[in-house]
């Protein structure tokens, strides 16, 4: 290979890994990603029985939908939803504020109650409820998961990463602080101390949300799905926009960077947006209005791992005569069947091979296009179960989509199509010497 061209591989990749470093090690990219990394045993839970209700106690296609009990079970089921992705938007909000708060060297608790009480200070408390006799009444007090799931997560983002550097900076303040006798234990001191910070952000917080409310006729969390998340939403509901998605969190693997690690924190809120208005409205009877939900990724785009990685284990197995690649190929097949990469990644390798370069980039875009396709055609059915991430392939995605064996089918499709991609490019990798 040229000096010259290895020089400006080498040099696009250094220039790649420090921009993603800087996205990755930023301190509030860094909580949010974290903070959900936080709730994937949560998730997983939701996750199980959302599978049993809707695909094995499904009222018209369940397998055990006439077992006994099986009302019982579905009400367990419900009950598990409503404590997991049903406050899903509060625990995010919450572990948010404790992670941003720890990078600025607190403790961190205070400053995540502090970040929650600040979310729920924005939503309205006040809802329009149907009585028995048809009739419309206001109730007052009430949190419904219209502002504690999925839903409105990107204004408990927003609000932690607003109030927990507001609070940081004022408590700082020793102007600000109560100085408490010696006699007073540390932990009633230290809340004193952070007395006035936390009147100060909570009643900031209340007043913005009066004021937008009073002047606009519009709630906050109504401003913030306009402004910021249903466009947002939205894009990732176009091709074109999923499609530059999957191309950038796919491209910087092959400089050695985790594209889901470094881009999660942005698209994560997204997609369980995009999955929980599917949830709400398969509840309710309707069709679900969105495509791309993360079980949509996780299905048809990322089988096996980055870059549908089970397609060029296959084509390795099966075309490939060097020895080495064929025994890498063995050994991170297993890991692959879980949609773990790494072993492919850093053994065949994929980082920094031009070879397996460019249908490393091009597989997940034609994944991506055929899912797309077939879901917008309706000849699947649109993914609105989350299932975990490590789900081999084929079973991913009949769970995703409530038991639609035409899903799995779609998958086998996709397998076939990026096997074959990859496919020349393993044939001239054999003509290659390393």
């Amino acid at each position: 290979m040229d000096k010259g061209s290895m020089f400006n591989k080498e040099a696009l990749g250094e220039k790649i890994a420090f921009y993603a470093d800087k996205i990755a090690t930023n301190r509030f990219i860094a909580a949010i990603r974290d903070a959900f990394a936080s709730t994937i045993p949560i998730t997983i839970a939701a996750a199980l029985f959302l599978l049993i209700n809707n695909v094995l106690l499904a009222p018209d296609t369940g397998l055990l939908r006439n077992m006994p009990g099986h009302a019982l079970i579905a009400e367990i089921g419900d009950q598990v939803y409503n404590g997991t992705l049903g406050v899903l938007g509060l625990m995010v909000t919450f572990l948010i504020g404790l992670r941003l708060a720890k990078s600025y060297g607190s403790d961190g608790a205070l400053e995540a109650i502090i970040a929650l009480a600040c979310y729920v200070t924005l939503v309205p408390n006040v809802i329009n409820v149907t009585g028995l006799d048809g009739k419309d009444i206001q109730a007052a007090g009430a949190l419904t998961q219209t502002y504690t799931s999925a839903s409105a997560m990107l204004l408990g983002i927003i609000a932690a990463i607003v109030s927990v550097p507001l609070v940081v900076k004022l408590s700082a303040n020793s102007k600000l602080k109560i100085k408490m006798p010696d006699s007073v234990p540390p932990a009633i001191a230290k809340s004193f101390n952070n007395l006035i910070p936390a009147i100060f952000t909570v009643s900031l917080f209340a007043i913005f949300e009066v004021t937008l409310r009073t002047l606009s006729g519009h709630t906050v969390p109504e401003v913030v799905v306009t402004i910021l998340q249903a466009p947002l939403v939205g894009g990732f509901q176009t091709l074109p926009g999923i499609l530059s998605y999957v191309f950038l969190s796919t491209f910087v693997f092959i400089f050695g960077i985790h594209g889901a690690f470094v881009f999660g924190a942005i698209s994560s809120p997204i997609l369980l947006a995009s999955l929980q208005q599917n949830i709400e409205a398969i509840q309710a009877g309707a069709g679900a209005p969105n495509i791309v939900t993360q079980p949509f990724l996780d299905a048809y785009v990322y089988m096996g791992g980055g870059g549908t990685m089970i397609c060029l284990v296959i084509a390795v197995l099966i075309w490939s005569k060097r020895d080495d690649q064929r025994m890498i190929a063995k050994l991170g097949g297993v890991s692959s069947l879980f949609n773990i990469s790494e072993p492919m990644m850093f053994g065949l390798p994929i980082v920094f091979n031009p070879v397996y370069a460019i249908p490393f980039c091009i597989v997940p875009m034609v994944s991506t296009i055929v899912a797309y396709i077939a879901t917008s055609l309706q000849l699947v059915s649109p993914t609105y179960i989350l299932v975990p991430w490590v789900t081999p392939p084929i079973l991913s995605g009949y769970l995703a989509t409530a038991g639609d064996f035409r899903a799995a089918l779609l998958q086998v499709v996709i397998i076939v199509i990026g096997t074959l991609i990859y496919m020349p490019f393993v044939l001239f990798s054999n003509k290659v010497k390393d």
